[in-house]
């Protein structure tokens, strides 16, 4: 290969593994990881020497290390340290989850506070100097993948570790259109495919129309809380009760032996898609009365479809809802791509066939795609006749209104770039004016992911304001003066407002109280009712 010709990097930096991509004389290819497997770990750990381990050898220590072994980031990354979703997944992991300075989720390695950023930096230089090695040359671009369902922070904080990595980030691509674009690109195909991509901790949904080489994305959802994941967490939760019900003993309280079951849960799940019956054994999980007891615990595919079968079901819940949104029928999709690791299993294989009456598409290979999809664009990019990519917004992008309500200024599914404008409110009592910006499918900030505040002098009341959503699906927010002048402005990334802050708590409260109201009888209801009204008027 000629020097003068930089080679770009595709890299797919996924919950569980990573795997990199390159093109060739027109073909892309995996780059090996440094074990010679095609799909890298993506685990940091610091080993009890204080040396930075990362891929397979951070992997290999997570039994024995596993308040020092970074898993699972690609879930916490971008995200706020006290949002609903971070707090409901706390608990599984083994490591420390601590707030950020900035409010944002970050974690604990050896006593030092890392963001989530430099912890997805440290895979992806590992895989810089892999590539380098193998390639024979140095490299300093790349695409770096995301989910579709990724919101604005998300984006930036993945772009931010790909910097920090020392990788001038060309592009941020969504997954599923990097998938069809390994799929489709100098096919000549026209037609509608549907990319399912399970992976270890995603889930997304893309509709394109493939048109040559033309990939326009028609509609796309998803669930960043849905993947491989939540299924190894059902048969953690299994095994436990069982191990619990059997010897009386808690094991949640060890983190080794919850890594060991963790492992051996992910092994039993990857077997059973060949098997129908494994039993998962772990010697010497604890003890009692100073003798050792070990695990051994039976488990059959069945068991394990009864476990996962409501993820399953939610997964193609949201393809309806995808399919809905556009009015398109199952009838109207040519082609099935199942990409991501959990798409091996024989279930969610089954279920596709089952809705779209029709079996997935086998050529695509469910770890690879997205990178060599990556690598795909990233080469086109170079090129005079490069692919085109239409692409599409997955979650509205507005901002917050008095009562918790969420104003959309840019409606899901606008394909992108695209622009979207209103004008600031006249000031009041010559105060400046607050914007919290969210970004979500609820009508209610408090469902909703807080991106940041801006902030407007009283001088520029009734100005035009722009959110801009770049190619990348990157937010860009201007201001118009009537003249016509422009000029960017920064989201303040400062902690939720405090005003906010209330705000969010009375919706919450109001929601208990919604709950618990539709959990009693109507008699129960009526009596809560009077003895309302008793407390209003000062009655016992």
């Amino acid at each position: 290969m000629p020097a003068d010709k930089p080679i770009l990097l595709g890299i797919d930096l996924g919950t569980t593994n990573t795997c990199v991509a390159y093109v060739r004389n027109k073909v892309a290819r995996v780059v090996p990881s440094d074990k010679g497997s095609l799909i890298l770990p993506s685990v940091v750990a610091m080993s009890d020497k204080g040396d930075l381990l990362v891929g397979n050898v951070a992997k290999d220590q997570m039994v024995v290390n596993p308040r020092n072994t970074i898993y699972g980031a690609k879930r916490l990354i971008g995200r706020q340290y006290n949002s609903k979703v971070v707090q409901d997944i706390k608990h599984y992991f083994s490591y420390e989850i601590v707030e950020g300075p900035n409010g944002e989720a970050a974690v604990v390695l050896a006593g030092k506070v890392y963001s989530l950023p430099q912890i997805s930096a440290f895979v992806l230089q590992h895989c810089k100097r892999v590539a380098e090695a193998t390639l024979g040359q140095e490299i300093t671009e790349a695409i770096i993948s995301v989910p579709a369902y990724y919101n604005d922070n998300q984006r930036n904080a993945v772009k931010e570790a790909g910097l920090l990595a020392g990788f001038n980030v060309k592009r941020i691509v969504n997954e599923p259109t990097a998938a069809a674009l390994a799929y489709g690109l100098n096919r000549g195909f026209d037609h509608k495919v549907l990319v399912y991509d399970l992976g270890g901790g995603t889930f997304d949904v893309s509709v394109l129309q493939l048109h040559g080489n033309v990939m326009e994305v028609l509609a796309t959802g998803g669930d960043t809380f849905l993947g491989g994941v939540d299924f190894d967490n059902r048969i953690i939760d299994y095994v436990l009760e069982e191990f619990r019900t059997q010897t009386k003993i808690d094991l949640t309280q060890s983190p080794i032996a919850m890594q060991r079951i963790k492992n051996g849960a992910e092994a039993a799940k990857i077997d059973l898609s060949l098997l129908s019956n494994v039993v998962i054994e772990l010697p010497y999980v604890s003890e009692r009365k100073g003798k050792p007891v070990d695990l051994r615990i039976p488990i059959s595919r069945e068991r394990i479809n009864a476990l996962v079968m409501d993820l399953v079901d939610k997964s193609f819940q949201i393809v309806e809802r995808v399919l809905g949104e556009k009015n398109l029928n199952r009838g109207d999709i040519q082609e099935v791509l199942l990409v991501g690791g959990q798409t091996r299993m024989p279930l969610v294989q089954g279920k596709a066939h089952q809705f779209f009456g029709k079996p997935p598409r086998k050529g695509v290979h469910p770890d690879e795609s997205v990178a060599l999809g990556a690598a795909l664009l990233a080469e086109s990019m170079q090129e005079i006749d490069s692919v085109t990519l239409v692409d599409a917004l997955s979650m509205p992008i507005g901002f917050a209104m008095p009562g918790g309500r969420f104003r959309k200024v840019i409606e899901k599914n606008i394909q992108i770039p695209s622009k979207s404008s209103f004008r600031l409110p006249p000031a009041r009592d010559g105060r400046g004016l607050e914007l919290d910006i969210f970004q979500g499918d609820s009508d209610r900030i408090i469902d909703n992911e807080y991106l940041g505040t801006l902030k407007f002098p009283a001088e520029v009341a009734g100005q035009r304001v722009n959110f801009i959503l770049d190619e990348e699906c990157l937010l860009h927010v201007t201001i118009e003066s009537a003249s016509g002048d422009t000029r960017e402005l920064t989201l303040a990334t400062k902690d939720t407002p405090e005003a906010l802050k209330v705000a969010w708590q009375e919706e919450a409260e109001r929601r208990r109280i919604d709950a618990e109201r539709q959990a009693l009888t109507p008699e129960e209801q009526s009596r809560g009712l009077f003895a309302s009204i008793r407390k209003v008027f000062g009655g016992q």
